[in-house]
């Protein structure tokens, strides 16, 4: 995952902002906890969300204590408590950052990549037998996104489909029972979203290092980032806009209760934020900090 999908701060309120960090916090110590500390390096917004979302789906058990942490011990923090769902999202985290990991070692995307994959042998496979079912999925995943990559497909919506469908997937996995068309829904257009962010975010890496990149394969003539957003900005706004808009309709045929405010911030306010952030931007997107 890679941190796209985010609460808009501007007009998050201040208990949903704390339950937010209260949720990340959890999802990191639970990392740490399961898996080791250096692990905890893979905790991200977007794993954040989902945890967020399937918590609520679930109406499981929501205990938040005020302690420190490994981080910071000084300053006590609102902290989600472990629970048996948060230990399969930290079991998915671990999964999905060793492939992402993986995939950077094989694409060549430099030592970081060597180095994290290293870090992460160990808990990977630890996860890997926890939740085979998860990872099989993700492997499919993999293999499919690889040979869509390869083929060069010049579709922005077949090129996202394989993590999207991941995405979609996740759920009824994590949770261990049927999910529905909602919920899949919401999450096949959170993924869609996440992908193509990172695929935009990365255009300009791509070009110089000759990689796969949708939009490149898609519209071609490629130049710099402003000039390539500028004389396509319509069919990219068309892309992401279709994406959050169908995660809204989705939300909104759900019942939520626990986060519902929250998850309706990141998805009615942060995505379409998101957006416009990416459209503007000259450069890549620094990491996010909420």
């Amino acid at each position: 995952m890679y941190g796209y999908i985010v609460p808009q701060r501007s007009v998050l309120g201040a208990s949903d902002h704390v339950l937010y960090r209260a949720f990340y916090c959890g999802l990191c110590c639970q990392l740490g906890k399961l898996y080791g500390q250096l692990p905890r390096f893979t905790t991200n917004y977007d794993f954040a969300f989902l945890s967020v979302l399937l918590h609520d789906v679930a109406q499981a058990d929501i205990v938040i204590e005020e302690r420190g942490c490994v981080l910071n011990a000084v300053t006590k923090k609102a902290i989600l408590q472990p629970n048996p769902l948060l230990e399969r999202l930290a079991a998915a985290n671990i999964i999905l950052s060793y492939q992402k990991a993986d995939d950077g070692v094989i694409d060549r995307d430099g030592l970081k990549y060597k180095a994290a994959r290293r870090v992460l042998k160990k808990p990977f496979e630890k996860a890997k037998t926890q939740c085979p079912e998860i990872y099989d999925a993700v492997a499919a995943f993999c293999k499919k996104q690889r040979a869509v990559e390869e083929s060069g497909v010049a579709s922005v919506d077949r090129a996202a489909d394989p993590f999207a469908s991941l995405l979609r997937d996740l759920p009824e996995l994590i949770l261990g029972g049927k999910t529905d068309d909602n919920l899949k829904g919401l999450c096949y257009n959170v993924g869609k979203f996440v992908y193509l962010a990172d695929a935009l975010d990365d255009i300009t890496e791509d070009f110089k290092r000759k990689r796969y990149n949708p939009f490149l394969a898609a519209y071609g003539g490629f130049e710099d980032r402003k000039s390539f957003i500028a004389a396509h900005r319509d069919d990219l706004d068309f892309c992401f806009k279709s994406c959050y808009m169908r995660a809204m309709q989705c939300l909104g045929d759900m019942r939520l209760t626990q986060s519902y405010g929250l998850i309706k911030n990141v998805v009615c306010d942060g995505m379409p934020s998101k957006t416009q952030e990416l459209l503007d931007s000259v450069t890549k997107l620094r990491s996010p900090r909420i």
